[in-house]
């Protein structure tokens, strides 16, 4: 009986001539069980009929990368064991396989990541209108306390708006962005995600619009980064984006944030999560599921049906081998 613990990561897009792909393997672990069978057969145990039951354990590498899973790409991990029968043998014939799936979460300690307890901000100037027709400007500022944050951590995010323009906002939203990127022999693929969105109203023309700790949670992701795996990089961002009516180009404004496991030190005694209430409750203040689609939803979580861990992950459309 064989038992291989395997971890891989494989990234493929189509381009407008070809496919690029590539794979990498990031950890194997290969172990043969030994057999007390009632009889021996040149030095092997042979087992009887029935049920028997083989402990087993291994040991994770402390700096493994964790799974992930998107479009175009994926790290994931399994246990393969192989029954090899009297006669058969790996290289020639059948033999039995089961696998099971299993999920990693990969360690990052913001205390060790260069500017993770420095506040961030950025702002932009725009103008508001089609090509031809200009109605004015925006202005906004977008700001964190800081740049690190843990999972399950809600973010306090701080954001003011001037509408300088005869054009009315339609509305205003702050996103969390899961920005990943494929790397093959040849080339690289980028795509974005929105997991988390935070709504807020209108702004009159020449109005104005604050944000003052507006929470935004981190829902279970792997951390930024995905260090230990060279094919894929996942990387997060928290954006302002404005809706103008009528035809006019969004304005977005994002800044860059980092996703870790082990929160900053003057920071442990101080994080602030959200608690995960039934969308039955009466007073759910982000329902995930919404009847409709009523532009009035405070936080929609499109994450909510891919994190991680699962037991066990992506079962439904998982191709193991």
């Amino acid at each position: 009986i064989c038992l291989e613990a395997i971890g891989e990561a494989k990234v493929e897009w189509m381009t407008s001539s070809d496919v690029q792909n590539s794979d990498e393997e990031i950890f194997n672990h290969t172990s043969v069980l030994p057999i007390k069978g009632e009889k021996q057969i040149n030095d092997e145990g042979v087992l009887h009929s029935g049920s028997h039951y083989f402990p087993f354990e291994f040991v994770l590498p402390q700096k493994l990368p964790s799974s992930f899973k998107g479009k175009h790409g994926r790290l994931r991990y399994y246990v393969r064991m192989s029954v090899y029968s009297q006669g058969v043998f790996p290289q020639s014939g059948p033999h039995t396989e089961r696998t099971s799936k299993f999920a990693v979460i990969g360690s990052l300690d913001l205390n060790n990541e260069p500017d993770a307890s420095l506040p961030v901000e950025n702002d932009t100037f725009e103008a508001v209108g089609s090509w031809c027709c200009i109605a004015g400007t925006v202005t906004a500022m977008l700001k964190l306390d800081r740049k690190g944050y843990t999972i399950k951590e809600a973010i306090p995010v701080y954001a003011e708006i001037k509408n300088l323009s005869a054009r009315r906002i339609a509305s205003t939203q702050v996103s969390l962005i899961q920005n990943v990127t494929y790397y093959s022999y040849r080339g690289r693929f980028s795509e974005s995600t929105t997991l988390v969105t935070v709504h807020k109203g209108r702004i009159a023309p020449r109005g104005k619009q604050t944000w003052n700790r507006e929470l935004l949670s981190v829902p279970t992701v792997p951390p930024s980064h995905l260090r230990g795996c060279r094919i894929i990089d996942v990387q997060y961002s928290i954006e302002l984006c404005i809706k103008p009516c009528g035809v006019a180009r969004k304005v977005k404004l994002p800044v860059d944030i980092v996703i870790g496991t082990v929160a900053l030190k003057d920071q442990q005694h101080k994080v602030t999560c959200h608690p995960l209430l039934s969308p039955e409750d009466n007073n759910f203040p982000f329902p995930f599921f919404s009847a409709n689609d009523d532009s009035e939803v405070f936080l929609t979580d499109l994450s909510i049906h891919n994190m991680l861990p699962t037991a066990p992950p992506w079962e439904e459309d998982d191709d193991i081998p």
